[in-house]
């Protein structure tokens, strides 16, 4: 068979359907098999045949059995021509005819320079020429043996040797295209035993001297460990290892040093791979920050590393793709983050398009666009007539009316009919199109661009172009051109801007935040595209808005602008409408009640209302929590039923009552600390709210007015507001803390003059002592103070008959004046106490009032349910014991209270008053002391001796008060008694209190304690009115 195959290839019959033949019959092919598959396992077969005839001839050489045919042709022109053949084609096309004057001609004079022409024939040889080229060598080895191969074999070796200096990019791929040849004829050869080992070789190359040492004897190892070695970094050579593996794993296999190589090889080309990878983001990272920064698309300085690194990058990426699998190695992870996020949120794009877009046809205006017919690009293209100018009056006239999708792609049809793309045309468009001040056609133009990007380009980048300076000039200058700004975002929404444009338009105009009018273009800048921006290019936008709230810190900026850029992110990221939580499903009754407050309330039916609440069980615990959640938040009802909701509140269990005080009270001073716009609304809800409680009478004028002075004070150093100190709580610029407090006051004097109650003077004398400090904080704001804040200040002090000082000064003098006749800023204890008792008296008539108005019997449902009454009475009286700092007048008629619950009334106070242990003490140290002394005083109310209240902040008036200077002092009927000082003695019986005078000796340790408290207090009140005043004069 084999000497068939060979006699068919020297009678130049077809090779191919030779060995096709013989190889099917040899190894059995099925002919059912594909065409594919079946030529490819026949050339399988042939590869085994032709390997083993060679390899038959060549074991026959080596042993030296030499096949020298017997007539040869000596002539020397044949020989010299054979020479020259074989220096310049040793190719598939001249084969044939060189085996055939191998076998006819002597040549046995020009083995020398058959080596060298060998040698260069080989070199030139290309991938299709690589069986001719074993064929022939075969030939010329067995012709000669000993005497041709062992120097063939040095001389080709020496192609493998590194070149000294890097070569340009064209002779470096002459170079690997030449290797890859090469080392194919290499292996080839080694398999069919032409080249056996380096014993065969003489004069070896240095590289392989050197390194045969270290790798071993293995040829093909020596030759791969030198190619490989020559720049690496650049993956030059990766082509080559790739081919290599390819065309002979089932050789690399069977030699395990060589696989244990080449494997080593493909785990650096995976390192590599994976360190190029991270290297080429973060120069793409650095370009695009950069881009950003500058406003500038191509940046030389990055763009030639980022090439560098790109093209490094596909070299080795494509051969791990390859190297990796056959040595058993993982592919290196090279997912970019962006991809697996696109993946991970394809399954919500629906929903991601929704929040783009408000509705579908606002997503088709922006994403759907026509198709123009490219017959109509090309006449266009085609025409050159220029008087086009009729026509384009018509165009622009139609597209300055279109509004619809449909009438824009009309005049984008029309554009291209009437051939309006020359270059007058086009200039006379850009015009119209930037000079146009009506920025609601804005997105008519944008999208006729979109439809024509594809053909109006050097359109499209001039418009960008002229818009960008127009930009930078704005953000670096006053003035705001409306209409370019809004026409520049339309251009994003349609994607025409490139995105380093877009965000280097943002980073300058944070960055310049206190320039004028920056805010207000950012403004519109995200209102128009901010939405857009936020979905397409989320993570840069986050990276903006960190930059904003960072430069929101800004001490330059006033308070306006820091609302305004708070402004800013409510529109980027607005509160969700939905929660993406489950909703809590609420009981019927929960349901009921939430409606009955929240939409049914209103002033007309608040008394029916508060019956039905009153049914209610309050030891359930989802009732109790709505109505809790009901009555704490003002805000949730419109601001005319914050009345009706107090209204009903005052008729609620006393518990109930006291929980909603101490939440309404808590929120205000947590509004105070958070102090963030977007709450306002809900903070003028609780001002509101707390006076409606105060005119219940569920709150007493005490509560409210510390209230009111923590308003002022709260934030400020030591709760004192001074021009020298800035509360970063309440800033100077900052007004909202003076509409909180005119709103209390309006409200509370409103509903008194409206009443025309007898008590509205009574009220306004109350309120003297706060204006004045009032009037005080005003002048420590900044001035002009806004209109809107200015006319609510005049309306309250109108209201009240308050006279307000002209400056800061005087009303420092003004302050002075009632701190030294006051002796404090709080009301006296007379005055509280004349409070506490009209307080009563007022709640009285009131409850008489509502309970003729709502015709209401308490006690008819009580007796229905008597258990559920005395738990509930049990209940109320541990609260009443239990409650804190607040005082609730409890709601009941005057005919109900008897002289008993005022005693036990008296006696909680009196226990409050009490609480810590020195006073404890002090107040024992003072009852034996007078135990004698107020006897008699005592006798008529024995009973009530429990009752006893001595106010700790009682302010005695000039024949009460202990003198400074206690070496004479007046007695009871005006007789000087030295050495003793003068006390009154307050007692309360029922609604009654009375006062009686007693003179307690100097050296009683009580007495001493009171002298002394009372020197350290007027030198204290000297210090802060100094302090105020000197801190004044300073910043002056």
């Amino acid at each position: 068979m084999f000497l068939r195959i060979v006699f068919n290839i020297i009678k130049q019959k077809t090779v191919r359907d030779v060995l096709i033949l013989d190889a099917s019959k040899k190894f059995n092919f099925n002919p059912r098999l594909d065409k594919k598959t079946q030529e490819i396992s026949i050339f399988e077969g042939i590869d085994k045949l032709s390997s083993n005839f060679l390899k038959n001839g060549r074991g026959k050489a080596w042993n030296g059995e030499i096949d020298e045919p017997k007539s040869l042709d000596s002539s020397l022109k044949k020989n010299t021509a054979f020479v020259k053949r074989l220096r310049t084609s040793i190719n598939k096309d001249s084969c044939t005819s060189v085996l055939k004057e191998i076998n006819s001609l002597s040549l046995k004079k020009y083995e020398a320079e058959i080596i060298i022409a060998t040698e260069e024939g080989l070199v030139k040889s290309k991938s299709a020429d690589v069986t001719a080229a074993i064929e022939i060598v075969s030939a010329l080895h067995q012709r000669f043996s000993h005497n041709f191969t062992p120097k063939l074999f040095a001389w080709f070796l020496e192609n493998f040797q590194n070149p000294l200096a890097a070569l340009d990019t064209k002779d470096e791929r002459e170079r690997i295209s030449k290797l890859k040849c090469l080392l194919r004829l290499l292996v080839e050869f080694i398999i069919i035993g032409i080249f056996r080992g380096l014993d065969d070789a003489e004069d070896l190359p240095n590289f392989i001297s050197q390194r045969n040492n270290k790798a071993g004897p293995d040829i093909v190892l020596l030759v791969l460990k030198e190619i490989f070695s020559y720049r690496i970094n650049s993956g030059s050579t990766l082509t080559i290892a790739t081919t290599f593996t390819k065309r002979f794993q089932n050789y690399v296999e069977a030699n395990e040093q060589l696989y244990s190589a080449m494997k080593s090889f493909t785990e650096v080309v995976s390192t590599k791979t994976k360190f190029l990878h991270d290297k080429l983001k973060d120069l793409n990272l650095k370009k695009h920050k950069a881009q950003i920064r500058t406003g500038r698309d191509i940046l030389e300085e990055y763009e030639t590393p980022l090439n560098e690194t790109a093209e490094a990058f596909e070299l080795f990426k494509s051969a791990s793709e390859t190297l990796c699998p056959a040595y058993n190695i993982s592919l290196p992870r090279l997912e970019d983050e962006d991809e697996e996020k696109s993946r991970s949120e394809s399954s919500i794009v629906i929903t991601k398009d929704i929040s783009i877009w408000s509705s579908d046809e606002e997503k088709r205006f922006y994403t759907v666009f026509p198709e123009i017919p490219q017959e109509l690009i090309d006449a266009s293209t085609i025409d050159t007539d220029s008087n086009k100018g009729v026509d384009m009056d018509g165009f622009l006239a139609k597209l300055d009316s279109a509004n619809s999708n449909k009438e824009i792609d009309e005049c984008t049809i029309q554009f291209w009919t009437l051939k309006l793309s020359n270059k007058a045309s086009i200039n006379r468009l850009i015009k119209h199109l930037t000079s146009s001040r009506d920025f609601g056609k804005a997105k008519v133009y944008a999208r006729f661009l979109k439809s024509n990007e594809l053909y109006l380009t050097d359109m499209i980048e001039h418009l960008i172009k002229e818009l960008d300076q127009g930009f930078r000039s704005q953000i670096h200058n006053k003035g705001v051109n409306m209409k370019n700004i809004v026409f520049f975002c339309e251009m994003i929404k349609f994607e025409l801007v490139p995105k380093h444009v877009v965000f280097h338009k943002i980073r300058s105009l944070i960055l310049n935040l206190t320039t004028p009018h920056n805010i207000e273009i950012l403004s519109i800048f995200f209102e128009f595209s901010g939405k857009f921006l936020l979905h397409k290019y989320n993570d840069l936008m986050e990276e903006m808005v960190e930059l904003l709230q960072k430069n929101r810190k800004n001490v330059n900026l006033t308070t306006s602008n820091k609302m305004a850029i708070s402004n800013l992110f409510l529109v980027l990221k607005p509160p969700s409408v939905k929660s993406l939580k489950p909703t809590k499903v609420l009981k019927p009754e929960q349901l009921f009640l939430k409606t009955l407050v929240r939409k049914e309330m209103n002033s007309a039916n608040y008394s029916e209302i508060r019956k039905i609440i009153n049914l209610v069980d309050y030891n359930s615990r989802d009732i109790s929590e709505t109505l809790t959640k009901l009555f704490v938040k003002p805000e949730k009802v419109s601001y005319e039923n914050i009345v009706p909701l107090s209204m009903i509140l005052k008729g609620l269990q006393r518990n109930f009552k006291i929980l909603v005080v101490d939440s309404i009270l808590e929120e205000i001073i947590r509004g105070m600390e958070v102090n963030d716009y977007k709450f306002n609304r809900i903070r003028v809800a609780h001002c509101k709210y707390i006076a409606e409680i105060y005119l219940r009478k569920i709150i007493s004028i005490k509560i409210l007015q510390s209230l009111l002075y923590k308003m002022l004070t709260f934030g400020h150093p030591n709760n004192q507001p001074s021009y020298s100190t800035i509360s970063e709580l309440d800033p100077p610029d900052d007004y909202f803390r003076i509409q909180m407090v005119t709103i209390i006051l309006q409200t509370i004097i409103a509903n008194e003059i409206s009443s025309s109650t007898k008590d509205t003077q009574k009220i306004i004398k109350k309120f003297q002592t706060f204006l004045t400090f009032f009037d005080y904080y005003i002048h420590l704001k900044n001035h002009p103070i806004p209109k809107d804040f200015e006319f609510k200040i005049i309306k309250t002090f109108e209201m009240f008959n308050f006279q307000r000082t002209v400056n800061l000064q005087e009303s420092i003098e003004t302050l002075k004046e009632i701190i030294r006749k006051e002796g404090s800023l709080t009301t006296t204890q007379d005055e509280e106490d004349e409070d506490d008792e009209d307080d009563e008296e007022d709640d009285e008539e009131e409850e008489d009032e509502e309970e003729e108005e709502d015709d209401y019997d308490y006690d008819d449902d009580e007796s229905d349910d008597d258990d559920e009454s005395d738990d509930q009475n049990d209940v109320d009286d541990d609260s009443r014991r239990d409650s804190i700092n607040i005082s609730i007048i409890d709601g009941a008629s005057a005919e109900n209270l008897d002289q008993q619950e005022d005693e036990k009334s008296s006696y909680e106070i009196y226990e409050r008053k009490l609480q810590e242990e020195e006073e404890r003490k002090l107040e024992e140290q003072l009852a034996k002391e007078f135990e004698k002394m107020v006897f008699d005083s005592m006798n008529s109310s024995k009973g009530n001796k429990a009752t006893l209240d001595i106010p700790s902040n009682i302010t005695p008036d000039d024949s009460t008060s202990p003198p400074i200077n206690n070496e004479d002092t007046k007695g009871d009927g005006g007789e000087t008694v030295k050495g003793k000082i003068q006390f009154k003695l307050v007692t309360k019986r029922g609604m009654k209190i009375s006062a009686k005078n007693l003179s307690l000796p100097d050296t009683v340790k009580f007495a001493s304690n009171i002298l002394e408290e009372e020197r350290r207090r007027k030198e204290e009140k000297d210090q802060i009115n100094k302090f105020i005043l000197q801190s004044r004069f300073d910043n002056d």
